[in-house]
């Protein structure tokens, strides 16, 4: 089954002002809920609107700490129609492949996915460096990740970093 979004549509998804379905889950002052996962790892998944849009899309936006104590193992991920389009990690080394072009850049990265290119096309999953993207635990990783997807969490900024 085709992907239900164009290359367009995504792009355009990705860079529209998001804001959570359930702003309610992150009150002012009380710490973000993220919950307890697999020996002891953090994640949490919310849901997303474009803001001044009617609640018809299935966007997601997810995060995981595998070590909570150390950033370098931080993930996230923007889901749409249950296909990650948009991703951050952190490779240490970097990866290349045949001829020395580099696939995965040192440190960390974004990754850009399209979902509409077929298995094994070089741009299905890009990466791309995230030079200015220093988080120093969980929830810096959360806001910071979430500013650089356009995503309103309804907190005052500071208020959690």
């Amino acid at each position: 089954m085709p992907f239900p979004y164009t290359t367009f549509q995504i792009q355009e998804i990705v860079k529209s002002a998001k804001a959570l379905r359930r702003p309610e889950l992150l009150q002012d002052g009380k710490p973000i809920p993220f919950y307890n996962y697999e020996g002891g790892s953090k994640r949490l998944d919310l849901d997303l609107d474009i803001v001044g849009q009617p609640s018809i899309l299935a966007l997601r936006f997810h995060v995981r700490g595998p070590i909570v104590d150390n950033p370098d193992t931080y993930e996230a991920a923007l889901i749409l129609a249950n296909e990650r389009v948009r991703g951050i990690g952190w490779e240490a080394t970097g990866k290349t492949r045949l001829y020395g072009r580099q696939v995965i850049p040192k440190g960390w990265h974004q990754n850009v996915l399209d979902p509409n290119l077929p298995k094994g096309h070089s741009d299905i999953n890009r990466h791309l460096p995230l030079d200015n993207f220093h988080p120093t635990d969980l929830t810096d990783f959360f806001v910071k990740a979430a500013e650089l997807w356009h995503i309103d969490l309804a907190i005052e900024k500071g208020l959690f970093t």
